[in-house]
């Protein structure tokens, strides 16, 4: 199966250890194509629920490309260009609107090159993980992870998700206040588009989450996704990140 959206440039597919549930990537740039048609009507017949899980999918490779490690002068404005179309269309399209739905099919596109070039981060390591042990879809996995990831991450790149939220208008003089606002723009962006704020919320049993928790936060650091994060990240910060997400506590560490 891949591991986003249908027509994204994209250097991950996924493959899935039945036994266990999880989800491990194939990374290998062989699997990056070298051209790829966009036909803007294919996604006028998507369901709203897959227009939400791709779109907020697109999002977090836009958002998570902007402060990758390997990011750059070339992959920036790829995913700072996504980001902006994203956020202008992602509801409307939601919503049916025709056009919506096209400039959502190229900024989709836009964010597989943003993040094949700067790769990803642990929002992904996360979602690889979860989805089939929880029975969530890709996209999903990564909007409800995106605000707890963010948070987590700013304490090593603030300064960049301040200048996302900048480009998007979003309210706030410092870093920190900019950095909230782009939260909360991710968090009204689920809502709208009705994906639940959190993994039990969700419907995601508390005796499934804490007899898995560890076993996919091990996993989790192992994700070739994690070597790219902007922020250091261990075995017991990737659990604590999944109590937050899972009980929709605020993350403070």
């Amino acid at each position: 199966s891949t591991s986003g959206t249908a027509t994204e440039v994209t250097a991950f597919s996924v493959i899935t250890d039945y036994s266990t549930k999880i989800k491990y990537p194939l990374a290998d740039f062989e699997i990056v194509p070298d051209i790829a048609i966009l036909d803007t009507t294919i996604p006028e017949t998507m369901p709203p629920k897959l227009v939400a899980h791709t779109g907020m999918d697109a999002l977090t490779h836009a958002i998570e490309a902007y402060v990758a490690s390997n990011r750059s002068s070339f992959s920036d404005p790829l995913a700072l260009e996504a980001i902006e179309m994203i956020v202008d269309h992602l509801v409307d399209s939601y919503n049916g609107d025709s056009n919506a739905r096209g400039q959502m099919h190229i900024a989709q596109c836009l964010a597989g090159m943003a993040f094949s070039n700067a790769l990803l981060g642990i929002t992904h390591s996360l979602a690889h993980k979860i989805g089939a042990v929880f029975d969530i879809p890709h996209g999903c996995c990564n909007a409800i992870l995106l605000p707890y990831v963010i948070r987590f991450n700013s304490k090593a790149c603030m300064k960049e998700y301040a200048e996302i939220a900048k480009l998007l208008g979003l309210p706030g003089t410092t870093d920190k206040q900019l950095t909230d606002s782009l939260i909360a723009k991710v968090e009204e962006l689920n809502n709208q588009v009705n994906i639940a704020a959190t993994l039990k919320e969700h419907g995601v049993s508390e005796e499934l989450f804490k007899s898995s928790v560890d076993t996919i936060a091990e996993n989790a650091v192992l994700d070739p996704c994690t070597a790219s994060n902007p922020r250091e990240t261990s075995k017991e910060d990737m659990k604590k990140i999944l109590e937050c997400a899972y009980y929709g506590k605020r993350v403070t560490f």
